[in-house]
């Protein structure tokens, strides 16, 4: 009598416990883009970098994906580490202040005055899978626009953007398109903006 219920006991506390899985956290990285400076127009003057502007989808850690083109999922075993907004806002930073385009390159909470203010809007920046799950691509968008602060009126304005196939059919095959798909993005950004600096 006492193994049938210890048997039972064990039964029934082993139906009380879950496994939940473990939530892998990815990191927005891109490397260098190879940019040139040919302009130089911009080198007495500050720039100001605002916060991204996004849909709200791109302002929280989920990380989703469509499939087709009008169905959008959760990864529910993927995350981000910080919203991508905001990393997507700092690696700009990043790679602008390290052109030496501008006297000084400040991020959104600096309290200083600059000349210009780079205003950033995420149109896409999304993993898409094919409807039978075969192919899949990162897709990435933004629009930039350089605003004088004396005047308030707008220098310049230019859209971007850049399309690379996944290698992998999952949520690190995604990150790593879409990091690639960022970094040709920054790099046109670069372009332009050395353009309008001359």
């Amino acid at each position: 009598m006492k193994y049938i219920l210890g048997l039972l006991a064990i039964v029934f506390l082993s139906g009380c416990t879950t496994v939940v899985p473990a939530v892998t956290e990815y990191r927005i990285i891109t490397s260098e883009v190879g940019f040139v400076k040919n302009g130089g127009s911009c080198e007495d003057k500050s720039l100001k970098i605002t916060q991204a502007f996004s849909p709200s989808s791109l302002m929280s850690n989920h990380m989703n994906y469509v499939q087709g083109n009008t169905k959008q999922y959760a990864y529910s075993q993927a995350d981000w580490s910080e919203s991508p907004n905001v990393a997507l806002s700092e690696e700009i930073l990043k790679h602008i202040r390290d052109t030496k385009l501008f006297k000084s390159v400040l991020n959104s909470k600096s309290r200083t005055k600059s000349d210009l203010i780079l205003e950033i809007n995420i149109e896409e920046f999304m993993q898409y899978f094919s409807e039978d799950s075969t192919l899949s691509y990162a897709l990435v968008a933004l629009n930039l626009t350089l605003l004088d602060t004396k005047n308030s009126s707008v220098v310049a304005t230019q859209s971007f953007n850049s399309k690379v196939d996944a290698k992998t059919l999952d949520a690190e095959g995604g990150v790593r398109a879409l990091s690639g798909a960022l970094e040709q993005v920054i790099g046109q950004s670069l372009k332009w903006l050395d353009g309008v600096c001359k």
